[in-house]
């Protein structure tokens, strides 16, 4: 789903665009690429992963441009490393340009903390997110003579949290994907401390009730018998869900981008629900903290009772011609 990209070298003379922005290409509909990027710090070093994705179908990203807020050279790789030479907060901007010359640019604070001297800590953690809940986890190391004192997590929504290892947090749902900068602070016996920061999107749920086509409904007409089958998957996250909430909560597909196709499941042991019934979907999206997910997970629906319907979902992830809404391809089937 994703095509190769290359960096070029563009003069400094262009004019960096606001957020989003483009020129108006002579009446042409190609739209600005989304630029988007996932950082990941500790102490004075970060690395920058490049996530910007052009949804124009025969258009791709040609060029990038790094800037970091502190006075150093601009940088011209599609992924790049940094580091800066004092602690404080920095601007970091990525623009992304492509071949009409439109270009998007994505900004966000870093802050960077000084190293300790030796033997300190250097801190780490990993992260991984089902719809809007996180698990963080500490994988921080210690030079010899330095032991563990205590941690401390800064979710990045003006939330805290000391000492748990892993810990959890749930974020407020928003309506569209949301990156939140996760900082964990560890602090050794003899008072050193190290700081590692990463940005982590989070996805809200996307349910049955608010589908993006025109007929999403889901009703039983008929006392019937339910079953729902993955067709296909086309995707590479980690633990999709798939949960029926109504009229039996049932977790359907726990990780659907690699759970087995064309094996129908039966929904609440095969009971027989009565007409009228309405049933309801949830898909949870999994993401990590270097996923590609650039725009809010959708579902969209087709079909009726007699004919069966089908599910189609896209998890938000960026690339050429999406949203293509064949990530998850799942059929629900009433039998009477």
């Amino acid at each position: 789903m994703h095509i190769g990209l290359r960096a070029f070298s563009l003069p400094l003379v262009l004019v960096l665009a606001s957020c989003g922005g483009g020129g108006s290409g002579g009446g042409s509909s190609n739209s600005a690429p989304t630029a988007s990027f996932a950082v990941a710090c500790t102490d004075l070093a970060c690395n920058f992963t490049n996530l910007s994705t052009d949804q124009d179908v025969g258009d791709q990203i040609i060029a990038y441009m790094w800037t970091f807020g502190d006075g150093s050279a601009t940088e011209t790789t599609l992924n790049t490393s940094h580091t800066f030479a004092a602690a404080s907060t920095y601007t970091v901007t990525l623009v992304a340009i492509d071949t009409k010359g439109l270009r998007g640019t994505a900004t966000r604070p870093v802050t960077v903390t000084t190293p300790a001297v030796p033997a300190s800590p250097h801190a780490n953690f990993t992260a991984s997110c089902l719809a809007l809940d996180c698990t963080f986890t500490d994988t921080s190391t210690y030079d010899p003579g330095s032991v563990f004192q205590s941690r401390t997590w800064d979710f990045g929504d003006a939330t805290t949290l000391p000492a748990a290892n892993p810990a959890t947090h749930t974020y407020a749902s928003q309506p569209q994907v949301t990156t939140y900068i996760v900082k964990l602070t560890v602090t050794d016996a003899t008072g050193k401390t190290s700081t590692s920061t990463q940005s982590i999107p989070v996805a809200p749920p996307v349910t049955s009730l608010g589908c993006v086509s025109n007929n999403c409904s889901l009703n039983l007409t008929q006392a019937a018998r339910v079953t729902v089958t993955l067709v296909s998957h086309a995707c590479s996250a980690r633990h999709n869900t798939v949960v029926l909430t109504a009229p039996v909560n049932q977790t359907v597909f726990s990780d659907g981008c690699y759970d087995t196709t064309g094996v129908p499941v039966s929904i609440g042991g095969g009971q027989l629900f009565a007409a009228g019934t309405a049933l309801q979907f949830t898909v949870l999206s999994g993401t990590l903290s270097t996923s590609t997910i650039s725009f809010s997970p959708n579902l969209r629906i087709s079909g009726d009772f007699a004919q069966g319907w089908t599910l189609k979902f896209d998890d938000g992830y960026g690339g050429p011609a999406e949203p293509d809404f064949n990530d998850l391809v799942i059929l629900v089937k009433a039998t009477p």
